[in-house]
């Protein structure tokens, strides 16, 4: 409403303080679009980064080189990735090599050893002792109790 009173008084600086609040308005807009934007991008590029993770789950994925495919400083990929999943992007894509091996320990007649190998763990005491930790079950108990509860994930 003072806008109007002021354009309607048609003051010898009004145009400049118009054309000031009219600059204002615009880049607001620019300010609010490019933010839309960004967070699609960004919700893209962890889109992204989660299928390179599961592609790659019987490898080693190093969330630096995943940044810096993407273009970010490591800090900044953490806390993008983190903010959108929940979950640091190592942590998340231990809990993917969890499932899998899961999943391979119920599905497969494929021993612990060669599991472990498969996810590419240090050892096969590391995956043990890893597998215990999460899960509460040594490998060989998760897949006796998976086979007698027909696969239902524990």
């Amino acid at each position: 409403l003072a806008t109007l009173e002021i354009a309607e008084a048609d003051k010898i600086s009004s145009q400049q303080y118009l054309a000031g609040i009219v600059l204002h308005m615009i880049g607001m807009i620019l300010s609010i679009s490019k933010t839309r934007f960004s967070k699609w991008v960004m919700s893209t590029e962890i889109e992204q980064a989660k299928i390179i993770m599961n592609e790659n789950v019987f490898k080693d994925v190093d969330p630096e080189e995943l940044a810096m495919k993407f273009e970010y400083q490591l800090f900044w990929f953490r806390k993008v990735f983190k903010d959108y999943t929940g979950y640091a992007p190592a942590k998340y894509f231990q809990e993917l090599k969890l499932r899998k091996a899961k999943q391979l320990l119920v599905g497969t007649s494929l021993s612990v050893k060669e599991i472990s190998f498969m996810l590419d763990y240090k050892s096969t005491e590391h995956f043990f002792s890893s597998f215990k930790k999460r899960t509460g079950f040594t490998p060989l108990e998760y897949r006796s109790y998976g086979r007698e509860t027909g696969g239902e994930e524990v």
